[in-house]
């Protein structure tokens, strides 16, 4: 059921999900996620004065306050209340973890957006927020550059173990490393 979940997902190349209620509020987050938030700032304010009540574009906005104006609490307060209106929806988390995140909180930036990949595991917002989580987390190795070579290997398998999955694939690895090491001495 996943999978045809993720080709319904899809349509014509373009990304398309009940997420979006209306093509407006999609060609907002465009311009969001291409880094203009004046534009999308704009947008997402007209799109409330039509229907006040459409938590994606009160995330939206939230995250766009926060981006352009550095109003943390203001944007927290507009992400909550997206949340408040649809809490089953990972619009609203997102737009908390960006806020966290842009305030230099990573550790709840960080949770909220697992929380909304939780909800909503495909979104393409989620990749901007978890690179941006990669990008301000200071580096494996704190006395070497975030540049040299050892950081780039070792923040790439901490990447990688982000996932469960991948978790229980390094443990098996190194379980059954360990085993056939002991087997060999013996």
């Amino acid at each position: 059921m996943s999978d045809l979940k993720h080709l319904l997902e899809f349509k014509n190349g373009q990304f398309h999900s009940e997420m979006f209620a209306s093509p407006s509020v999609c060609n907002a987050y465009k311009v969001l996620l291409d880094g203009d938030h004046l534009a999308a700032e704009q947008r997402f304010r007209r799109i409330l004065q039509e229907d006040s009540m459409d938590h994606e574009a009160i995330a939206g906005l939230a995250v766009c306050v926060a981006e352009d104006g550095g109003k943390f609490v203001t944007a927290e307060k507009l992400a909550q209340k997206a949340i408040r209106i649809s809490a089953k929806s990972a619009a609203g988390y997102i737009a908390l973890g960006y806020i966290n995140l842009r305030g230099a909180r990573l550790d709840e930036g960080y949770r909220y957006l697992m929380k909304a990949k939780h909800l909503a595991p495909r979104d393409p917002r989620l990749e901007k927020g978890f690179a941006m989580y990669d990008k301000e987390r200071p580096p494996v190795v704190s006395d070497l550059s975030r540049m040299h070579p050892v950081n780039k290997a070792l923040g790439g398998a901490r990447a990688y173990l982000r996932s469960p999955y991948h978790k229980a694939m390094a443990v098996a690895f190194i379980v059954s490393g360990a085993f056939l090491t002991g087997s060999a001495l013996v």
